[in-house]
């Protein structure tokens, strides 16, 4: 393996891996603003509120994810319903029925990119995304950070149209 590998052959990497790092670019500086955010944290909930019905499970009862936070200002977040329909992987002359893509899509999210604190804020610039009309925005969401415990809220534009709540704990 080479000593450097240009930002292609890294995202290529990581596709084939099935994750979604930002592994090249321009390295910011260490976030001493929230220096607490950095590093791997796991899903415990994802709720939406639906203020005139109350919280509602976004991927049912136990959804998974991963959202990693590097040092040099890199953000990654994969996130799925565990209960997800199987999804036959691509071929090279054809691929899964639209009906199964659209349906097993429908309870993912995949995002990676830079990232900022400010505050009490968090700015999510995507890069690549499951959704591609997400790359080039700038996603901004509200947290908390208690111990072990991430606590993010999001603010409009909503990715879905509604305000979620998503709890992480360290990895």
């Amino acid at each position: 393996m080479p000593d450097r590998l240009s930002r292609k052959d890294a995202f290529g990497m990581a596709a084939s891996l099935g994750l979604l790092g930002a592994l090249s670019g321009a390295a910011l500086p260490a976030l001493a603003a929230a220096p607490g955010v950095v590093g791997a944290w796991s899903l415990r909930s994802f709720e939406v509120d639906e203020r005139k019905r109350g919280a509602t499970p976004r991927f049912g009862p136990d959804p998974v994810g991963y959202l990693l936070y590097t040092a040099s200002g890199r953000m990654s977040a994969v996130l799925s319903g565990t209960h997800r329909p199987p999804l036959t992987p691509p071929t090279s002359v054809g691929g899964a029925a639209h009906g199964e893509c659209g349906h097993a899509v429908g309870e993912f999210l995949a995002y990676a990119g830079r990232y900022d604190v400010r505050g009490d804020r968090v700015f999510h610039h995507v890069e690549v995304s499951v959704f591609t009309n997400l790359v080039g925005t700038t996603l901004e969401r509200q947290f908390t950070l208690d111990g072990n415990t991430l606590t993010i809220r999001t603010v409009p534009p909503e990715i879905w149209g509604s305000s979620n709540t998503l709890v992480w704990t360290r990895a």
